[in-house]
Formats: C-alpha cells, structure tokens, sequence
C-alpha cells in the first residue's frame, strides 16, 4: 500500500527563498558529493530509454541493479517489457509539453505517465513499499534528466507537497512554481545545466531536498 500524509498541510518553495542560494550552492559545488555534476550535466539524447539512462537515476540513491533493468529490454512480453514501453510513452508525452509551471489542468495530467506509474506498481504488486524497486520515484528519477516537465518525487518532495499521489504532486508543484518563477527563474540561469538554466522542477527538488536535509540533521547542511 502507497504512503500517505494525512494531517499534514503542504508547504511552499517560498519558505524556502531564504536559503535557496547556499542550497544551490553546495549542491552544484563540482567538489562535493552530489549529482549535479553527474546526474545533470550528462549528455542526453531525443530518443527512447535506454538501459544506460536506467542506470543514471541510481546517482539520486536508488539501487537498480542488472535485475531490474535487463528484463525491461527483453524482447520477451512480460510486466518488465510493458513497464520500459510505458516509460517510453511517458517520455514521449512529456518531451511533447511545455515546463511543467506553464502545463494546463489537461496537460499536467499527463496520462502516459500516470499509467508508467502504475505499471511500475504492478511488477511486484506484493513487495511491502518500502522493499520495492520499481515506484513512482523511480519512474520520475528514470524519465526527469531526458524530459524535466516530469518532476522528481522523492520522500522529501511528499513530505513537502503533504501528499504520496504524483499526480496531485504535479499539480501543487506546478502551481508552487507558478507562484515563484520569478525569483526561481533568476537562480536557475545561475546555474546552467549542459548550458541552459536548471528546469525549475529541478531548482524545486533540490531545494526541498537539501531543506530536508537541514531539518533532519538540525543543522546545516554544509
């Protein structure tokens, strides 16, 4: 069963205004131990998903191995197969639409990427949560370096958007970065990635994720 946050109200990218420069900082720093420099700065291609870009979402600490990534490109029908061809559909769908601060209510459904989700759920239906491989985050840290309009969801972007369902994550996210761009937009040409600005769904997701950081060590980050 998925995690919800009941009784929780979520928060907003502007508490976060404050900080959002040192975040950034530390987490572009080329001598530290973050992604950004890997994960990020990549190169990317226009094509469908390939083992290598799989691979790529472990440098945002999840743990596919050759188990989980070899089956999806089987030439066998299996729930392996179906899950790489519905990712590849999600990619397609979200390559298609703008940023996700400037999607409609139609566009930020993204239905593609809604059944990517749940075919990733269905490979292991009975897997407690917090042993599975495949999930809605691994799906959104597979798909965001190749088409960014697919936020990342991770715990602490839940904790932050008070909600486990990724759709309602992309709504208040989308309307989060509405609110913000302004300031947001300026950081992000501040910080280029493979020579464009950061998305701002990414600018978002280090922001939370650094935050969550700080509160749960009580201290600084860095």
């Amino acid at each position: 069963m998925r995690p919800t946050r009941r009784g929780r109200q979520p928060r907003s990218i502007a508490e976060l205004k404050p900080q959002a420069p040192e975040y950034l900082d530390a987490y572009t720093d080329p001598a530290g131990n973050y992604a950004f420099t890997t994960y990020d700065q990549a190169p990317i291609h226009d094509g469908p998903l390939t083992a290598a870009d799989v691979l790529m979402a472990n440098l945002l600490s999840l743990h596919l191995g050759w188990s989980d990534v070899v089956p999806l490109f089987s030439t066998a029908q299996t729930l392996f197969t179906r899950l790489r061809q519905a990712l590849d559909a999600a990619l397609v769908e979200a390559r298609r639409l703008p940023c996700l601060e400037d999607c409609d209510d139609v566009q930020v459904a993204m239905p593609a990427l809604r059944n990517a989700n749940e075919t990733a759920w269905a490979t292991d239906p009975f897997v407690p949560y917090r042993h599975r491989t495949w999930t809605d985050v691994t799906v959104s840290k597979v798909l965001h370096r190749l088409a960014p309009t697919v936020p990342i969801i991770d715990s602490s972007v839940k904790a932050f958007y008070a909600t486990a369902k990724a759709e309602d994550i992309r709504k208040r996210m989308r309307n989060d970065l509405n609110a913000n761009r302004d300031w947001m937009a300026g950081l992000a040409g501040s910080y280029p990635v493979r020579g464009q600005a950061m998305p701002l769904t990414r600018v978002a997701d280090i922001l939370i994720w650094m935050d969550g950081r700080r509160q749960s060590s009580g201290g600084p980050t860095v």
